[in-house]
């Protein structure tokens, strides 16, 4: 499984050796801010980008102002203008996606089936107006069943998600449970897909980290802002929030997580993801 990091800082591009994840609104911020950009991928590392979806109905002062909120034609063509400043080609880009937590729905006032139609519906203008572009499918739900049918309209559609270098599963990061996403994974399993699990827990990476082909998290930030870390030899202020040397080594606890997880399916094969003797 590919781990990426989230980063606060589009000039890890530059320097970083790991896998990076970066959010539209992070990178348009930086673009207009002053500071040196383009930013290029220099590094060679691989990247990815994100809608910033959550934030922008969740956290957003101003939701209209946050890049997700713009006209597809507008927002496709903010990412192609990055891609292009930045020189190297993501990995995969989230279209505007609409995520399913009870709470967002509660603050939009709409369906579960409304936020996935709305999803598919971006994926599909964006991949025919900006083809070029590494386009990445995303499923919303809740339910295991909601993105069993998310999947459906994909197909009736006409998208091939199997044929597709990645496909997103939204809607995971705050579920406080991670047999609740290992259910949503497990699921999905059978369709024979390349997931990319947004925001997934290091608990449940360890429990159905083998059921995705990639991943993201941020969680090193807020771990090091929570637990005081400050690394020895560190000369940045306060705590590792935006320190890539905490990064790295919070991103090396992810990969042992996934690795300890495939350890235990191998000695013990007769378990189900949850212990249980089939």
């Amino acid at each position: 499984m590919i781990f990426y990091t989230g980063a606060h800082h589009p000039n890890w591009l530059a320097t970083s050796t790991i896998p990076l994840f970066l959010s539209v609104t992070t990178l348009a911020r930086y673009r207009t801010s002053g500071d040196t950009w383009p930013i290029r991928g220099t590094s060679g590392a691989p990247w990815a980008g994100d809608s910033g979806a959550y934030a922008a109905l969740m956290l957003a002062a101003d939701g209209d102002g946050h890049p997700w909120s713009l006209d597809g034609e507008l927002y496709g063509g903010l990412w192609l203008r990055l891609v292009e400043e930045i020189g190297r080609r993501p990995d995969f880009i989230a279209p505007q996606d609409w995520p399913c937590e009870p709470g967002v729905l509660a603050r939009t006032g709409l369906t579960v089936a409304d936020h996935q139609e709305f999803t598919t519906a971006s994926y599909l203008q964006l991949a025919e107006g900006f083809p070029w572009l590494p386009w990445m499918p995303v499923l919303q739900g809740w339910t295991p069943g909601d993105y069993l049918r998310h999947a459906a309209m994909y197909r009736a559609a006409g998208v091939d998600l199997a044929a597709c270098g990645r496909v997103g599963v939204g809607s995971i990061c705050r579920r406080g449970s991670q047999h609740g996403v290992a259910s949503v994974l497990e699921a999905l399993s059978p369709l024979g897909l390349r997931l990319h699990g947004f925001g997934a827990s290091l608990n449940a990476l360890r429990l159905a980290g083998h059921l995705l082909t990639s991943s993201d998290s941020q969680a090193w930030s807020a771990v090091a802002r929570r637990e005081h870390i400050r690394l020895p030899g560190c000369t940045h202020p306060n705590d590792c929030r935006n320190c890539p040397r905490w990064a790295e080594m919070y991103r090396e606890r992810v990969v042992a997580a996934v690795e300890e997880g495939a350890r235990r399916r191998v000695e013990r094969p007769e378990l189900d993801l949850w212990g249980v003797a089939a």
